[in-house]
């Protein structure tokens, strides 16, 4: 990713979980997705994409041994702005629980031509780091469950240093499989 960046950290609730195939017999949630709150759809969201409400991103996810890239949604349903598209599954993701954390790093205003990276902290996997971004978030940055950095905001980097961006030769797609802008 070149450019400016942002960093969105999301503290996982019970309603997350659903999105991980090892969770979601024991989730009440049926929803495959990470809940966003509309400004940091606002600050992810190309103005186009949010106005649309909400648009197709080329997603790495990644985690312990799993890692994941395909085409996720970034959209508005009835009422709240989602991260989803089909379940993650793999193993590793049992360790993940409500509490946890999904960092989305990407650039700002992202229209779709640039990839999305999706990083997960556990408390099981991830000790010290978890617990570093506990400490981080512990000055009242979540509102919502939901924190925003981005490279002029003390703690961007910090994080970007824990968590590299994409490297440029995995960001880059083939041409065959670029997607066209959809809102």
């Amino acid at each position: 990713m070149s450019g400016s960046e942002l960093i969105i950290v999301r503290s996982l609730t019970d309603s997350d979980m659903g999105l991980f195939a090892a969770h979601r017999k024991a989730t009440a949630s049926h929803q495959r997705a990470i809940a966003l709150t509309t400004r940091a759809a606002k600050r992810l969201l190309h103005p186009d994409v949010f106005e649309g409400k909400g648009g197709d991103f080329d997603c790495i996810c990644l985690f312990g041994a799993a890692m994941n890239r395909e085409i996720r949604r970034v959209n508005k349903g009835s009422k709240n702005w989602r991260l989803g598209g089909s379940q993650l599954d793999h193993e590793v993701f049992r360790d993940l629980d409500s509490r946890d954390f999904a960092l989305i790093r990407s650039v700002p205003h992202n229209d779709g031509a640039s990839p999305i990276l999706l990083t997960f902290v556990g408390r099981h996997s991830h000790q010290l780091v978890q617990a570093g971004l506990v400490a981080m978030l512990a000055n009242g940055e979540l509102q919502h469950s939901v924190a925003i950095f981005d490279e002029s905001k003390s703690g961007f980097s910090a994080l970007s240093d824990l968590f590299p961006a994409i490297p440029a030769r995995v960001a880059v797609r083939p041409p065959a499989q670029q997607s066209a802008f959809i809102s």
